[in-house]
């Protein structure tokens, strides 16, 4: 059975070690070796993305968003079973020791994947940084603990994870701005290979570009059929700086609608595909990366197994006209 490579991408490493005078041969063996993978059910490792400062990033991660401890010490070792690299977890989400549990019982080592986390915003009552006060403080302070709960020296990509209350105001810019700086430290300090932002409406990302001495590489929103290709034209927004988009909730937070309602369910018959893998398949075909949820091996195997078949051009507009379920990229965003 063909073993799962992390991070590589298979075919082109067989390819490339093909010599002039054996190519017959190779191209053979390359060939069986590529369909035997398809056969035995084996998925192949999810393709990367380049971001703005050249670092590569799994297109495909696995979000640990409502997950207990427990319940990611369950997830994150079922995800790398199966050929994920990618895990996306946040300081608020308080399960950050079971992310390090559930790598520590895989086979897996540090630089063989990609973690992402996330501080939360300024000046948010409920979350992990209440005070608008000690902004910059707090937010490394909560920084530090990340790397401490991911027992880990280093953080591939660190975003800020939402706006302050009230949102993308001029009110708040000061603060974004605060905040941004943080991250741009920790980075030049190579504790960070990338940074970012999340739920950052295009009023946010106007305000820390302002004095920005680096540019987030991502801003992850949330993305699902139903909400048209580029709502609020934050894609197109995003494009024009080189960050990248990044899907959250592709399954609309489990929206009846995107788990069996008719439009994806019909059109995933066309191609022996579930519901839900229609719905992610869209995303994924708009060339976006994205992070989905899933504890059973079954669903892992068939979120990451998304370069083996593609959606038509008709199913493709047919998904990008759907107003069902309701989204928009961030609850900050009006």
């Amino acid at each position: 059975i063909l073993p799962v490579f992390p991070r590589k991408k298979i075919i082109m490493s067989y390819l490339t070690s093909c010599q002039p005078a054996f190519v017959a041969m190779w191209t053979f063996v390359c060939a069986q070796v590529f369909i035997l993978g398809i056969v035995s059910g084996v998925v192949l490792p999810d393709p990367t993305i380049t971001l703005n400062n050249g670092v590569e990033m799994p297109r495909i991660a696995l979000g640990t968003g409502g997950y207990s401890s427990e319940q990611a010490a369950d997830a994150v070792p079922a995800a790398l079973s199966v050929g994920f690299s990618h895990i996306d977890t946040a300081h608020d989400y308080k399960n950050q020791d079971g992310v390090f549990k559930g790598i520590s019982m895989s086979n897996r080592t540090r630089d063989d994947l990609f973690i992402t986390s996330k501080i939360p915003g300024c000046g948010v009552p409920t979350q992990g940084i209440p005070s608008r006060l000690h902004c910059y403080t707090d937010s490394m302070k909560a920084f530090g603990e990340d790397l401490q709960l991911l027992n880990t020296t280093y953080i591939d990509l660190v975003l800020i994870h939402f706006p302050p209350l009230g949102g993308c105001t001029s009110d708040n810019c000061p603060l974004m701005q605060e905040q941004w700086a943080v991250l741009e430290e920790v980075y030049k300090s190579k504790q960070a290979r990338a940074i970012g932002v999340s739920n950052y409406c295009q009023e946010c990302l106007e305000c820390i570009l302002k004095n920005a001495t680096v540019t987030p590489a991502v801003n992850q929103v949330m993305h699902h059929v139903g909400m048209g290709p580029d709502p609020l034209k934050i894609r197109d927004f995003c494009a024009q700086h080189g960050i990248v988009v990044e899907a959250y909730s592709p399954l609309g937070s489990g929206s009846k609608e995107l788990i069996s309602g008719n439009l994806t369910t019909d059109i995933g018959k066309k191609y022996n595909k579930s519901s839900p893998e229609v719905a992610i398949k869209w995303i994924v075909q708009q060339g976006l990366p994205l992070a989905t949820k899933a504890s059973n091996p079954e669903y892992l195997r068939e979120d990451i197994d998304m370069w083996s078949w593609n959606l038509t051009a008709a199913d493709m507009q047919t998904l990008d006209a759907a107003t069902k379920p309701f989204g928009a990229p961030s609850f900050m965003c009006f």
